[in-house]
């Protein structure tokens, strides 16, 4: 995704210029001025500010727009969406210079403060930011690259989020393993990138918009506590939670299943064998296998004795397991 970060600086112009076109950064081919010859924008700049006596306050704007290194992008097309954003700021001059040197792919573009045609300073509103952001996320859409958002805030989640974890909650429910879920989220149409090196789920919408599963501030939907329910079985675990819940109760959802697991498996953790058992009388015993296999080994004996055999057949009846349990 490309983003865009404004740094307005009031001094050390030269020093900027000789930053960002540094050969050990960038080549001379990404290095374009933009109402500017770019070998010579710092004498450029200052003799626009002398003509109209605008030498103090801000001497410049620093903008860094950033790619994601998920996209497929070369250097020369980066610096071709560096120079049509840089002229979004009409009547500024700019230079625009493409960085080599990181695994993010971004420009830096470094413009005046004065405009050489009306001799205004150059100012922005947070809504005028928002629409230069805007312009940035078209070009990238323009070239198949993926846009950002705004700045992700958990108590206001955008209809596009919303409609993400809708999405992921349906693919759950219908999926048995990880593969069967990246199966569904692609029939909806999303691009799904879970890889076992990688610290986070990316979502890909069908607009091209891109999500970690961080950024969608749901517990539910946190990678590790995903691998948990499908490596209980998914949906087939639901569907089992499901049908032990007695008539007349409300039936479980991917929540509680996730929530439930999650509890089990922090148990497991600390060795807490008897919260462990508290959750054990909703499980199969096939369950209760994959509980075992997947959070390792319980040190201490745990053993629930019962009165006579008519209770211990009932218990197995309702419980799917005996309640004597040797772990």
């Amino acid at each position: 995704m490309a983003s865009v970060k404004f740094v307005g600086v009031s001094c050390n112009l030269s020093g900027i210029l000789d930053y960002i076109t540094n050969r050990e950064k960038t080549t001379d081919r990404l290095i374009t001025g933009v109402n500017c010859v770019a070998q010579s924008a710092l004498h450029e700049f200052e003799t626009v500010k002398k003509q109209f006596h605008k030498t103090d306050g801000r001497s410049y704007y620093h903008i860094v727009q950033a790619f994601s290194p998920d996209d497929e992008l070369d250097f020369d097309t980066a610096h071709e969406i560096g120079l049509k954003f840089a002229e979004q700021f009409a009547g500024y001059q700019c230079v625009v210079a493409t960085h080599m040197n990181t695994r993010h792919i971004h420009n830096h573009i470094v413009m005046n403060s004065v405009s050489y045609e009306t001799g205004k300073k150059f100012h922005q509103t947070a809504r005028e930011l928002k629409q230069v952001k805007d312009y940035s996320n078209e070009l990238c859409m323009q070239y198949g690259l993926s846009v950002t958002e705004s700045k992700a805030d958990p108590f206001h989640i955008p209809a596009w989020k919303k409609k993400l974890q809708k999405d992921i909650r349906e693919a759950m429910e219908n999926a048995v393993t990880k593969k069967e879920f990246i199966d569904y989220m692609e029939w909806l149409g999303y691009g799904v990138d879970w890889q076992s090196d990688t610290k986070y789920i990316t979502y890909t919408t069908p607009n091209n918009l891109k999500c970690r599963d961080k950024k969608l501030f749901d517990q539910t939907l946190r990678r590790e506590n995903m691998e948990l329910y499908f490596a209980m079985g998914g949906c087939e675990y639901l569907e089992s939670r499901e049908e032990a819940t007695p008539d007349g109760e409300l039936l479980p959802t991917v929540d509680d299943a996730v929530s439930g697991l999650v509890a089990i498996f922090d148990a497991l953790a600390i060795g807490d064998n008897d919260r462990f058992h508290m959750e054990t009388v909703h499980h199969s015993e096939e369950e209760i296998e994959r509980i075992l296999r997947h959070g390792g080994k319980i040190d201490r004996t745990v053993e629930y004795a019962v009165d006579d055999e008519d209770e211990e057949e009932e218990y197995q009846q309702y419980h799917g397991f005996g309640m004597t349990m040797m772990m």
